[in-house]
């Protein structure tokens, strides 16, 4: 983070000559603002900031500019190599250590995952035994759900409610619009 030197710090500073509006004119657009002259704060508006000077960059903004960008994409361009680098450097180092230690690794590797699966797969049978009665209870009790919803005067009783549901809610957007209509006052 690039720090503030004192110079460019503006405290105590007044702002008179440099660059400035007529402060007269500064004076009366803020006055007309605090007076609540919102045509005249306008208009002041418009004289205080058309009499500021234009600001323009410099003849040398542009090749600045394009030297900061060109700096920083070789430098993109460098960490981008250095990237690929190291993953094919990293994915080379793996095969050759797969390649040279396998061979060792390997029987361990795979008497301890025959181990893990001959002691884990009783346990998995068992909970897949215990979740699926679990699953027939709940589809059970769907059923018995669905069969009394699906009676006449269930299903009479819930479109019912939703009837209702929708003229509350009907009713309520009538009253928001009278009300921002101002034809009542709730």
């Amino acid at each position: 983070m690039k720090r503030f030197f004192p110079r460019f710090r503006n405290v105590n500073r007044t702002n008179t000559g440099r660059n400035m509006p007529d402060p007269k004119q500064l004076a009366r657009w803020l006055q007309a603002e605090r007076s609540g002259q919102d045509d005249a704060a306008d208009e002041a508006f418009l004289h205080v900031f058309a009499s500021l000077p234009r600001i323009e960059p410099s003849p040398a903004f542009a090749d600045h500019t394009m030297a900061a960008v060109m700096r920083w994409r070789a430098r993109r361009r460098r960490l981008v190599v250095f990237a690929w680098a190291a993953a094919v450097l990293a994915i080379v180092g793996g095969a050759a250590g797969a390649w040279l230690l396998g061979p060792a690794i390997a029987p361990a590797i795979v008497k301890q995952a025959a181990l893990g699966l001959s002691h884990a797969t009783p346990w998995l049978i068992a909970y897949a035994t215990e979740a699926m009665n679990l699953w027939w209870a709940i589809a059970g009790l769907g059923t018995a759900i669905g069969n009394a919803v699906a009676t006449p005067p269930t299903a009479g009783a819930i479109v019912g409610a939703e009837l209702i549901g929708i003229f509350a809610f009907f009713a309520l957007q009538r009253l928001v619009a009278a009300e921002r209509a101002g034809e009542i006052e709730l």
